[in-house]
């Protein structure tokens, strides 16, 4: 069991580290730190994969999102290729509130400009299934290892950060990772396709949609 003074040491060098989060997910993980126990404390290092002697003196002896990206922590993946991981937020501010991790550890400053396409991507499908009125993106960083948080708007009056429960995480994860069904070709003879070619009309052009994406 830690002691009282080891867990002190932990919780400031933790809230040191989230320093530079935006001020509302800031205030949310501040307050779950500091209402720790010591029980609680210990296992929250044990699901994260973290070291109490490294933590309490300061020094992370594991990145959680280096454990995420090599799959040693459970989460709920979206999306991935060779350069980057897109999780779901287990705290999110709203419905489809994504997470775009480097595989490689590097700081928000070093974050690849490809990861940007990478999270369009995920947006574009965010949009096409959960159909928010916007998407915003913001850059962040947890323990040195920088990300892309991808935000989907709904109200924009009410974006409060909440623990999302299993079966919501299920259920994004199933519709979100799920593919689209290609359309499937209508079956005619041959004298039903002339007769279709015949009456065929000039296609209207649609005008192109510019994305809801924005940077905040």
């Amino acid at each position: 069991m830690l002691t009282d003074e080891q867990v002190q040491k932990i919780k400031n060098h933790l809230l040191e580290q989230i320093e530079n989060f935006p001020e509302e997910q800031r205030k949310v993980i501040k307050h779950k730190l500091l209402s720790m126990n010591n029980e609680e404390m210990e296992e929250f290092l044990k699901e994260n994969n973290l070291n109490p002697s490294a933590e309490s003196n300061g020094e992370a002896s594991k990145c959680i999102f280096c454990s995420i990206t090599k799959k040693e922590i459970k989460s709920f993946i979206i999306g991935e290729n060779n350069e980057y991981l897109a999780i779901l937020e287990l705290n999110p501010v709203s419905k489809g509130h994504t997470l775009v991790i480097p595989k490689e550890h590097v700081s928000v400053d070093n974050v690849p400009e490809s990861s940007i396409e990478f999270a369009k991507k995920i947006a574009s499908n965010i949009l096409s299934k959960l159909n928010p009125k916007d998407i915003k993106f913001q850059k962040n960083e947890v323990l040195g290892h920088g990300n892309l948080e991808i935000i989907p708007i709904y109200d924009e009056s009410n974006l409060e950060r909440k623990r999302a429960t299993e079966n919501e995480l299920s259920e994004l994860f199933s519709l979100l990772s799920a593919k689209d069904k290609p359309l499937e070709e209508k079956k005619v003879s041959v004298e039903e396709k002339k007769e279709t070619k015949a009456e065929e009309k000039p296609k209207e052009v649609l005008p192109k949609l510019k994305p809801r994406l924005r940077w905040i």
